[in-house]
């Protein structure tokens, strides 16, 4: 979704359009919420810097320094903001531009203190266009009465709202095939002399926006592949350390268009050294609050699938419109779209799944209503509060620099849990059934802060080692005939375990023997918490002192049992992380290291080889039923594992004795065979650093029993087509 800068009436419509004004309204209008009056949190001043919010400032005026969203946004936690840069504006004719509107506004985010900005570069002005108005009209499930796809929201749109001047913006630009630096491809030089005006100040581009939706792209996925080399192209030669997004996704108008798009570029053999003509991936996901957990998942999923490397994903707009409120022009109840109560849990409940997700960004979609038909905004245009804002401060205050992320789903109930945060273990739970639903939650400290969507505080204690927790049934369900499908959880809970001081725990590991003689040996943590107790231990290994480190151990246990090779020196380093998630930094040098030593010195000997017909390991002499004769022509071997002579062999021999160099930990074989007898003796050492004798005054070699198969004759049979058919 989008919005102009533009203040013309047509361009006013054009807006309409792009945000959705038109709403799918219930057939029976119900009973909306009472006017809620929000204070907010005190201003969010320690935050990580994850979170930002689109559009943080008001339109009218355009400039000048009234612009209080932004200190609101600040307020609320967001540390970044993301906005058009409409080529149609910048650059209105062929080398005619006007930078004014644009360089007051990024000063006037600077000196508020909004120093990150995603600058989004789209809109084709019709001098570079190569076409008209292609494809406008949404698809038929958008719209009207018709129910869309379940599972997802995008503002919906009309068709009839759309004015003929923004027939070409949606085009692909003139020259975009030429190489990214000629004259004539105008896209290339919009991108290098923009990002160039503003590299000090902006370092993050967004290539285009919804290239699925044929509002914003008339192209093919090959166009717009080329669009984004393009893009990435001019972007780095002007600025080689600014970071390049993929077009923020509507993803749900088609899943598949951006796998078409990664296809393209995993062909292009300069992808490669250009990490594939993007830096990260951008993605939209509205209303239904476990998306961006799932949805995430299954894009990251689906960029694995082709050979383009790693991109971090950010969330670039989220968000759930709001029906209900009666401090503007009230809607009814839609489809994917919740009370301002639901859009609070929507906040917290979507923060959370995106740290378990990886999202790396988190951009509310948006400030406020400005422009917009329907309520987005954490802000009214009047700069009163809606309960998202202190949901959203709530977020930015609590969520932060987490160690690692797990998610829990027990029944409908889900756990979030941000383990090492600077507080400490930062769960957050809710329930996503209609029925209330309860939730155990095991205790890693006695008392745990609660917190709710709005900030509120209070203290709980442990009993038996648990907390017993209340989770409010959803209410954010769909109208008929979805009612059954809820796309919000419930009120969600923070329940924060800290330690006082909230410090990691220390972790060393027990000292080696210089020398070590056994291929497989114990390795021993042990670890002291202040507060909470050591919960888990991670070990690194390296190999020789030149050696990269590799994780080897990882376990709530603090020994492990480890198997090297001989003649190398393995080095080891511990950290360990308590039961509120603080962790260890890695020690710098390794704490302790061993040299194996598996070689040893064998004497082996067989005095005589029989012919042990009856298998019992006992040669029968004569005098007895049977008499089993030395073998004199025995061929022998004494293979290591690989399968190689250890020894030179010996062929036709009736005793066998050398002397040679074994390592342990390694199986032998002796391979004994005659005409008709064979023997084959698995062997193994335990140490190195030993002299072994194995003597065998006689060994026996067994009966070779040989199988015989009959022979199958095969008589060819003419089918009635004339061709050859095997029959027996």
């Amino acid at each position: 979704m989008k919005r102009t800068t533009r203040h013309t009436i047509t361009l006013l419509l054009i807006l309409v359009f792009s945000l959705g004004l038109a709403s799918l309204v219930a057939a029976t209008r119900p009973a909306v919420a009472e006017p809620v009056s929000v204070t907010p949190l005190p201003p969010v001043e320690n935050t990580d810097g994850r979170a930002g919010a689109c559009y943080s400032f008001d339109y009218d005026p355009p400039e000048g320094p009234d612009r209080p969203f932004i200190q609101m946004a600040l307020d609320a936690g967001s540390r970044w903001d993301r906005f058009d840069f409409y080529w149609t504006d910048i650059e209105p004719a062929n080398n005619n531009w006007n930078f004014g509107p644009h360089d007051t506004l990024v000063n006037d985010l600077h000196n508020a203190g909004m120093a990150n900005i995603v600058g989004i570069l789209l809109r084709t002005p019709d001098w570079a266009a190569t076409s008209g108005l292609s494809s406008l009209s949404p698809p038929p499930q958008w719209g009207g009465e018709e129910e869309r796809t379940s599972g997802w929201y995008a503002p919906a749109a009309r068709d009839s709202l759309v004015p003929l001047a923004v027939s070409a913006t949606s085009s692909p630009p003139q020259g975009l095939y030429l190489p990214w630096n000629d004259p004539n491809n105008h896209w290339g030089d919009y991108v290098y002399t923009v990002v160039s005006r503003y590299k000090d100040r902006v370092k993050h581009w967004e290539m285009w926006n919804e290239p699925e939706w044929s509002y914003f792209w008339t192209g093919t996925s090959t166009d717009y592949a080329q669009l984004l080399k393009v893009g990435y192209q001019a972007t780095k030669a002007a600025c080689p350390d600014c970071t390049v997004l993929f077009g923020g996704l509507h993803y749900w108008l088609n899943t598949d268009y951006y796998k078409w798009v990664l296809n393209v570029l995993s062909d292009d053999p300069a992808a490669p050294q250009n990490n594939y003509f993007f830096d990260v991936m951008s993605v939209h996901l509205y209303s239904r609050s476990s998306n961006t957990y799932d949805e995430v998942n299954n894009i990251r999923n689906g960029m694995g699938a082709y050979d383009v490397g790693d991109h971090p994903i950010w969330l670039t707009e989220t968000g759930v419109p709001v029906w209900g409120d009666d401090l503007v022009s009230p809607k009814p109840k839609y489809d994917y779209a919740a009370t301002q109560e639901e859009a609070a849990a929507y906040v917290i409940q979507s923060y959370a799944n995106a740290w378990a997700s990886d999202v790396e960004r988190y951009f509310f979609f948006r400030t406020n209503d400005a422009g917009l038909g329907e309520y987005f905004g954490l802000i009214r245009n009047d700069h009163s509060l809606r309960p998202a804002y202190l949901a959203y401060q709530v977020a930015t205050t609590y969520l932060v620099s987490p160690t690692f992320t797990t998610r829990v789903i027990s029944d409908s109930n889900l756990n979030v849990t941000l383990w090492g945060t600077p507080r400490g273990k930062v769960s957050v739970l809710w329930n996503d059934s209609p029925a209330t639903g309860v939730y155990t939650l095991p205790a890693a400290m006695p008392t745990a802060t609660l917190v709710d969507r709005c900030g509120v505080t209070e203290t709980a204690a442990a009993t038996s080692d648990v907390y017993t927790f209340t989770l409010p049934g959803a209410t954010a369900n769909r109208p008929s005939p979805n009612q059954n499908d809820y796309i919000i959880g419930g009120d969600p809970l923070i329940v924060i375990e800290t330690e006082a001081p909230n410090e990691p725990p220390t972790s060393t590991i027990h000292s080696l023997p210089t020398v070590i003689y056994s291929p497989t040996f114990t390795i021993t943590c042990e670890g002291h918490d202040n507060q909470a107790g050591v919960w888990l231990y991670d070990i690194q290994m390296r190999d020789g002192a030149d050696g990269g480190w590799v994780d080897w151990w990882h376990s709530d246990s603090p020994s492990g049992q480890f198997t090297g090779q001989h003649d190398h020196t393995y080095y080891f380093r511990s950290r360990a992380t308590d039961r509120v998630g603080n962790r260890e930094a890695w020690p710098e040098e390794p704490q302790v290291h061993a040299t194996l030593d598996l070689s040893s010195t064998l004497h082996f000997s067989v005095g005589v080889f029989f012919a042990d017909d009856n298998r019992n390991g006992i040669r029968d002499i004569s005098g007895t039923l049977t008499t089993e004769i030395t073998l004199i022509q025995v061929t022998l071997h004494f293979l290591d594992e690989a399968g190689q002579d250890v020894v030179s062999p010996t062929v036709d021999s009736s005793s066998w004795a050398f002397t040679t160099t074994i390592y342990a930990g390694q199986t032998y074989q002796l391979w004994a065979t005659s005409a008709d007898h064979e023997r084959i003796l698995s062997l193994t050492w335990p140490r190195g650093g030993k002299v072994y004798t194995d003597t065998y005054l006689e060994l026996g070699l067994w009966p070779i029993t040989r199988s015989y198969l009959p022979l199958v004759f095969k008589q060819a049979r003419v089918s009635s087509h004339g061709a050859g058919d095997a029959g027996t």
